[in-house]
């Protein structure tokens, strides 16, 4: 199936639901107007959201609802350190890449210049 017949189809699909949902045609909802107004940060930050807890078998997975917390500021200090670390990390790979380079263009400049100083061997027909 081409890309363009199952993006149609995806749109389709997707009316169909919007229209099941709501029980508006969705024509008549492109032509409503909607505004969506969004609540301040402090609001959303402030808002307590419910924690559904499901209880599990063995078998079983448990879903939870759990509230959105930010992750905490990372250390300055910490930081600069792993920054560090990463980059002697990074210096350290560069150095063994430029010996390892050096040592096998050493190696490919000897053979050519032993194949040079060498005159090749006269075949006997």
């Amino acid at each position: 199936m081409s890309w363009t017949k199952e993006r149609d189809l995806l749109i389709a699909q997707t009316l169909t639901f919007v229209q099941s949902i709501t029980g508006k045609k969705p024509e008549a909802q492109a032509r409503a107007e909607t505004r969506i107004e969004f609540a301040p940060l402090d609001e959303i930050e402030r808002v307590e959201r419910p924690v559904e807890i499901v209880e599990a078998t063995v078998d079983e997975t448990v879903n939870e609802a759990v509230p959105a917390t930010r992750p905490s500021p990372v250390r300055r200090s910490g930081l600069r350190e792993e920054i560090q670390g990463r980059v002697a990390a990074f210096q350290a790979h560069q150095r063994l890449f430029n010996r390892e380079r050096d040592e096998y263009f050493r190696s490919v400049l000897t053979k050519a210049r032993a194949s040079i100083e060498t005159p090749p061997r006269a075949s006997r027909d």
